[in-house]
């Protein structure tokens, strides 16, 4: 679906879930780049900013949360725009609504226009922070001796999220950055517009960083607390591997004294009556004295 909005100073293309035929009408109406129909198409494409010479037309791509946490996937929303049109592409219909809630103001400037967007499309970004930070601090902040495989899982998820979100405000921050050198090269601006957008774009881009910065600090401390699950399951592992070598050691000790009295062969007290509790009291023994040796090299270290 395609929609014009005849606004004071400029037009506003929106376009949400275009199809080809439509895209290929507004190319040809508005004399657009006909390269930039491929960016409003593709759902997979990647943050960028661009400009095209010939036409005058500038394009950003960022990409925004589409769902939760428990996906995190994000998709791509275009901007495109010169002295007299913004033009706005997106796949679904919950970035049609971020917009169109984004470009209620009427606004004298496009530039206004793209960083009002811009500015709306880091605020679930933000919320996400928020809910990751919350399900970081409740993994973390859970008892050591009480892991179970349902918070192994939770955290392998969140870290595995982790690594899309961060992926995501990188590449954005990447598309802000290069969206400075196109900004400069259109848009017809006065010296004191050209500061005005300049700090405008600035004061995003540190919000974008921010954004990122915060994610690594979250990504760092479910790594930290991936650490010391891990250290504490080692040593969970290493414990019960020495209770079951000390039992291993202590229960071969009945079938040495048993085989021995077993054999037919002249041994020591074999032929009186009650020598089959001697066996047991030298297996006993045995095995006290091995507990005995095993409990005084752990003292000692």
């Amino acid at each position: 679906m395609v929609r014009i909005h005849q606004l004071k100073n400029y037009i506003w293309i929106e376009a949400a879930n275009p199809r080809q035929a439509e895209l290929d009408r507004v190319i040809d109406k508005y004399q657009l780049p006909e390269k930039f129909k491929g960016y409003m198409l593709d759902r997979h494409e990647q943050p960028r900013a661009t400009y095209d010479a010939m036409t005058g037309t500038g394009v950003v791509v960022i990409r925004a949360l589409a769902s939760g946490l428990d996906s995190a996937i994000t998709v791509p929303i275009f901007l495109g725009f010169n002295d007299d049109i913004i033009i706005t592409a997106c796949h679904s219909e919950e970035q049609a609504k971020l917009i169109n809630q984004q470009s209620q103001t009427g606004f004298s400037l496009i530039s206004d226009h793209i960083f009002t967007i811009l500015k709306g499309i880091l605020g679930p970004y933000f919320q996400m922070l928020d809910e990751v930070s919350q399900r970081a601090d409740n993994l973390a902040s859970h008892r050591l001796t009480a892991i179970t495989k349902r918070r192994l899982d939770s955290l392998t998820i969140l870290k595995t999220r982790l690594v899309y979100l961060r992926s995501a405000t990188a590449g954005n921050l990447v598309a802000l950055e290069e969206l400075q050198g196109v900004l400069r090269q259109r848009l017809g601006m006065t010296t004191d517009l050209a500061r005005q957008v300049t700090q405008q774009l600035s004061d995003l881009v540190v919000e974008y960083r921010q954004c990122q910065t915060m994610f690594s600090v979250q990504g760092d401390v479910i790594n930290e607390t991936e650490a010391a699950y891990g250290n504490l399951l080692n040593n969970k592992l290493n414990q019960t591997m020495k209770f079951l070598t000390v039992w291993s050691l202590l229960l071969a000790i009945p079938p040495i004294v048993s085989g021995f009295y077993g054999m037919n062969v002249k041994l020591p007290f074999a032929d009186q009556e009650a020598a089959w509790f001697g066996t047991i009291i030298l297996t006993i023994g045995l095995m006290i004295g091995m507990l005995v040796i095993y409990i005084g090299k752990n003292k000692r270290h």
